[in-house]
């Protein structure tokens, strides 16, 4: 089942978009520079609240009770989540003591995909080939089918019913009542296990294991399993997670009978939260990982930015020397090279500049690396430069 378009476009077209690219590409690349810069400082800023933090910090042996000669300090504790709500699905007749319930809906649904693949030709236009084909499979969103290329993949439409998600409005915590955003951080969910006169209020499911399995014509089968091994288009399953009261531990300033945000001198908040019994030293070493790894993250990001930038500004070479389509795959790959060199040099200059004014030490042997690699490009341009120009010469018959 697949269908196949193709289309042309022109040289002229192609060069007026990549001209009219150029200025995404050059804002692209500025917003690099910006969001590397702030990342190092972020970062920095988060490594010494953490490092304050962790100097600060007090383990509590017990929240038993609340000892106000902890009030305002950066304390640390373990103990068991606990609450008395009973959260509900009434819908599907669940009921449970838990910090959350919640509903996953998925519906059996055609899905469309495409591939297109491009040949260029003589003279700088392109010829695209898309192939569209389709497959069934489980989603949780209703996928829209009115859009596809082939009649004949068509989805119901909307969900018969919403994903859903209950809190706990009240979780305590030994003697302390957590706030909402420590509540909503809180995981460790476990698959629903209904019980063995579970009876759905929906008339057509069925029940396999754990899930609920709702026929789209609203007949019942006679089988359970063959709805699961054989489903039809429209078909829904339903599944439920739960978040059951356990040992979790905080790092977090003492207020009242509660928890706040710890705000170190820098002004950067610490408030963390762990599942399981965690020692602070645990804690405070997880949270500095958790911030490598963003810092890592952001920094990619900046680099791709300036990348995506510096090749949609070169993107009009390539396209003319399409002309002449092996000369045009030569310059893009050429721009390419040339966009990545530049966007890492850029890159590692950016983020030396930040060291300097955050980490002066590193920034400084940082900001070297990113000199020598630039001369050594440099260098490198010229000696080529200077083989190409003696090569006449050395060619020459001698008189």
């Amino acid at each position: 089942m697949a269908v196949t378009e193709t289309t042309r476009e022109s040289w002229a077209s192609r060069l007026g978009n990549a001209v009219r690219g150029i200025i995404g590409g050059i804002a692209l690349f500025i917003i690099g520079f910006p969001v590397l810069f702030w990342n190092e400082g972020n970062s920095v800023r988060t490594a010494k609240a953490l490092a304050e933090g962790e100097g600060a910090c007090i383990s509590l042996e017990s929240v038993a009770s609340v000892d106000p000669d902890y009030e305002g300090r950066l304390v640390h504790a373990s103990a068991k989540a606990v609450t008395d709500e009973t959260l509900a699905d009434l819908d599907f007749g669940v009921a449970v003591n838990a910090i959350r319930l919640e509903r996953k809906v998925e519906m059996f649904q055609w899905s469309e995909s495409s591939r297109t693949e491009e040949k260029k030709n003589l003279g700088g236009s392109v010829t695209k080939t898309t192939t569209y084909t389709y497959s069934k499979g489980w989603s949780e969103e209703a996928i829209d089918s009115s859009g596809f290329r082939e009649p004949g993949h068509d989805n119901p439409g909307a969900m018969p019913f919403p994903a859903q998600e209950r809190l706990a409005g009240e979780v305590r915590f030994g003697a302390f009542r957590l706030n909402e955003d420590q509540i909503g951080r809180i995981g460790g969910a476990r698959g629903y296990e209904f019980a063995t006169n579970y009876v759905c209020p929906v008339a057509t499911a069925q029940r396999y294991g754990g899930v609920l399995y709702i026929p789209c014509d609203g007949v019942v089968a006679t089988n359970a399993r063959s709805v699961v091994s054989e489903p039809r288009i429209g078909d829904v399953r339903v599944s439920f997670s739960v978040i059951y009261p356990h040992e979790i531990s905080i790092v977090a300033k003492q207020r009242g009978g509660t928890f706040s945000s710890y705000v170190a001198k820098n002004g950067k908040k610490i408030s963390l939260l762990a599942n399981g019994v965690q020692d602070a030293a645990e804690m405070f070493a997880t949270a500095r990982s958790n911030n490598a790894t963003i810092t890592w993250l952001i920094r990619l990001g900046g680099f791709i930015l300036m990348f995506i930038g510096l090749s949609m500004v070169l993107k009009p070479l390539s396209v003319i020397a399409d002309v002449l389509p092996p000369v045009g795959t030569v310059v893009e790959l050429g721009t390419g090279v040339v966009a990545g060199t530049v966007a890492f040099v850029c890159a590692l200059a950016t983020i030396a500049v930040a060291w300097i004014f955050y980490r002066p030490v590193l920034g400084v042997a940082l900001l070297a690396v990113a000199g020598l690699v630039a001369w050594r490009l440099v260098k490198r341009a010229r000696e080529r430069r200077a083989a190409r120009q003696d090569a006449p010469a050395a060619a020459a018959p001698a008189p």
